[in-house]
């Protein structure tokens, strides 16, 4: 291809493309210009609100009227007529126009039909605020309308009427309608102090207080890890399955469940007792949460400080800066600390005594494939149906299930 076809072929693009724009550009001011059919009524969008994906609420005006529709898969649905408020016919005056009277039924209808709160105060704000952009600035103040006075009128003049000699009424209202529609929907916060030595703490009631205690049950795991048996049990599980030489047998799942529940034997008399002494009284309300969580601290730390080892307690203490005349006054999260330093001391020690009958067998099957010349058959595979065996034949799972609670005790 010349050059000069190049530059012809860019010109003929470049006029088809400068045609097509002005055609486009025709089409559309005669559409707009064009007449709408008799008897068409105006339909507009005036509002929507997506919900979801494919789902959403809609306000439409249709004339002079406004309609609510919820648009989703099933197609459009009717909710409700939205009354538009009339306009002023005198010259009284109001100031602080209050919310129009749409919006508590509104927000009635979409709580009926399972529409959440949250959508229906999205979806009934926009209307207030367009219901109330389409009303008439209130006066900056209220004046008394001049009296009618009579004027000279050309022959072929229509006659006005005069003001109306009446004052202007201000209207304040207290609180608007959507206010006292949602009044009692929010979430609400009760805080009891208590005064000098009298019982009392902190209680949270309603959506709020649900809330604190859910965020507060996210700390449960760690509690368990750092308050209970099941770091020890956990870890000697453990040590087991790598003495006998599996590689997922049991599962990771597996042993961490028989820990657990191996924790709730171990500290069924403590959490009974934090049950009798705590939770029984502040469900039944004769004690504030406050009390409640001091009360059931106290079982749990008698525990820790029946297996803490003094050495550990002692040296947490000192890191801690704190000089308590017993252990019973030392501070709650030194008592953890310690208590999870001792715990992972006797797990160690106990898998090291759990590791040397395995390591028996381990040397021997090694020493019987070396003197037979067999250097090339791995002694792992040879030495663990034995192990197998001896760990089968002794019953090793309830004499370390047995051993680890009566450990505790």
């Amino acid at each position: 291809m010349t050059f000069g076809s190049f530059v012809g072929v860019c010109l003929t693009l470049a006029v088809v493309l400068a045609l097509v724009a002005v055609t486009l550009r025709f089409l559309r001011r005669v559409a707009l210009s064009a007449p709408s059919r008799p008897g068409a009524v105006p339909l507009e969008v005036v509002h929507r609100l997506p919900l979801g994906p494919r789902q959403g609420i809609a306000i439409v005006r249709i004339g002079e009227q406004l309609v609510a529709v919820s648009v989703g898969e099933g197609g459009v649905r009717h909710i409700m007529e939205i009354e538009t408020p009339p306009q002023p016919a005198t010259s009284e005056v109001t100031t602080g126009a209050a919310a129009p009277a749409f919006a508590p039924s509104l927000l009635a209808r979409l709580r009926s039909s399972g529409i959440p709160i949250a959508f229906a105060l999205a979806v009934s704000l926009p209307a207030v605020g367009m219901a109330q952009a389409a009303q008439p600035p209130a006066a900056p103040a209220t004046r008394q309308a001049p009296a009618a006075t009579p004027r000279a009128t050309a022959p072929n003049a229509v006659p006005r009427p005069g003001p109306v000699a009446t004052p202007a009424q201000v209207v304040a209202p207290d609180a608007s309608a959507l206010d006292r529609a949602l009044q009692g929907a929010m979430p609400q916060l009760d805080l009891n102090v208590a005064r000098g030595g009298e019982a009392g703490g902190l209680r949270l009631s309603g959506s709020v207080g649900i809330v604190i205690m859910l965020g507060l049950l996210t700390l449960l795991p760690s509690l368990i890890l750092m308050m209970t048996s099941f770091t020890r049990i956990l870890i000697v599980l453990n040590f087991v399955k790598q003495a006998l030489g599996t590689q997922n047998a049991p599962p990771g799942q597996l042993m961490a469940a028989l820990a657990l529940i191996l924790t709730g034997f171990v500290m069924a008399p403590t959490m009974q007792e934090v049950n009798d002494t705590a939770i029984t009284p502040w469900l039944e309300d004769r004690m504030e949460q406050g009390a409640m969580m001091r009360a059931a601290v106290v079982p749990l730390r008698g525990f820790m400080l029946r297996q803490v080892r003094e050495r550990d307690l002692a040296t947490f203490t000192e890191m801690a800066g704190a000089t308590p005349a017993t252990p019973e006054d030392v501070g709650t999260v030194v008592l953890m600390a310690a208590f999870v330093t001792s715990e992972l001391r006797t797990a160690f020690q106990l898998g090291f005594v759990l590791f040397l009958p395995f390591i028996v067998i381990d040397i021997v099957v090694s020493s019987v494939l070396m003197s037979m010349g067999m250097f090339m058959l791995p002694p792992a595979m040879i030495a663990l149906p034995f192990k197998l065996l001896l760990f089968v034949l002794v019953d090793g799972w309830t004499l370390l299930v047995q051993g680890l609670v009566q450990g505790f005790k």
